[in-house]
């Protein structure tokens, strides 16, 4: 078979996106290009235009406009792109809309209902790790504790990309086809129930108590990776610390997002038959992780988890009542 020149492949890839864009609606050829330009210009009138809102802004433009072999991955892509958007607009009205902010009731309700009895008297779980702590366990849990978003996004893009096409023993490949997006769409409902969190019940984390105690709130607190230095310091890294020094907001501790993720995916993974024991692995992980590293309660952890399982569930009635209901595949 004569193989193509680049020319050739140009060529064909240019009549193909052309057609693609003919049957394009006139608000599908504008939106994106005019929502894109939008963000770009209220960033930066907000003063805070930096590389990655450039690099987020190009990415969706790339997707929106690269025709239809990029349509899956900018399905698959936008509640993620729009998640870090929502998440790093924070910043700009968090101090204006945020209620009163709880240091001690978080702190009580662990040290009452979980407390470790020690010689030096009653202490919070997170209290307790911090004094029993092996480099071993900072490694390990360290790397769940990094790598939680893309390991997240390796679970959605395994139920997206391939269970669409090889199904499950529970369900063939176009009934995956119907039901993946829920997984998704999920993820970014459960941020935005997360989200609103931080602001009608705004919470310090154990690691903010450690540094500045219980009494009232220090607004000129800056976020710190806690006990997850132990894990750049034992590597030579500096992943953590600045990571950490582009966090949104220092008292949105409740609820955990990082246990709420991999709860989700489990969720999934039961509902799909498919990679239950990775899910649960990865959820064990960032519930001892969470409290390990001084970064969340346990209260933390529980109010993550409902969420998880509050948003799974509604997320499965939405899809199944009205997304799905002109589909011809039983949901």
């Amino acid at each position: 078979m004569k193989q193509l020149g680049q020319s050739e492949l140009l060529q064909q890839w240019y009549r193909s996106w052309f057609l693609w864009w003919k049957e394009q609606t006139v608000f599908r050829k504008v939106f994106p290009g005019i929502s894109i330009c939008l963000y770009w210009l209220v960033i930066g009138a907000l003063g805070g235009f930096t590389g990655d809102h450039l690099t987020v802004g190009v990415l969706l433009f790339l997707l929106s406009y690269g025709g239809r072999a990029l349509v899956p991955l900018l399905e698959f892509c936008l509640p993620f792109l729009l998640t870090s958007i929502v998440y790093d607009s924070q910043r700009h009205y968090s101090d204006y809309i945020r209620g009163p902010i709880h240091v001690t009731e978080p702190y009580n309700f662990d040290k009452t209902f979980f407390g470790i009895s020690t010689p030096q008297g009653v202490l919070t779980p997170n209290e307790w790790f911090q004094i029993h702590t092996h480099p071993v366990l900072d490694v390990i849990m360290g790397f769940y504790y990094l790598a939680f978003f893309a390991i997240f996004m390796g679970v959605a893009a395994y139920f997206y990309f391939w269970l669409t096409k090889k199904g499950t023993p529970k369900f063939s490949a176009s009934e995956m086809k119907v039901r993946v997006p829920r997984v998704i769409w999920g993820f970014f409902w459960l941020n935005m129930l997360g989200y609103s969190t931080y602001y009608w019940y705004a919470a310090a984390p154990p690691w903010y108590v450690t540094k500045y105690g219980l009494g009232p709130p220090n607004m000129s607190a800056v976020a710190s990776s806690a006990g997850c230095v132990r894990f750049d310091q034992v590597l030579g890294t500096h992943f953590f610390s600045e990571l950490y020094s582009r966090s949104a907001d220092v008292f949105g501790a409740i609820p955990s997002l990082h246990v709420a993720f991999p709860l989700l995916a489990f969720y999934y993974a039961i509902q799909f038959g498919a990679a239950q024991f990775f899910c649960l692995l990865f959820y064990g992980c960032m519930v001892f992780a969470a409290v390990y590293f001084n970064h969340h309660y346990v209260l933390d952890v529980i109010w993550g988890s409902c969420y998880a399982v509050i948003i799974g569930v509604i997320t499965d009635q939405v899809y199944s009542r009205y997304l799905l209901k002109n589909s011809s595949i039983k949901v």
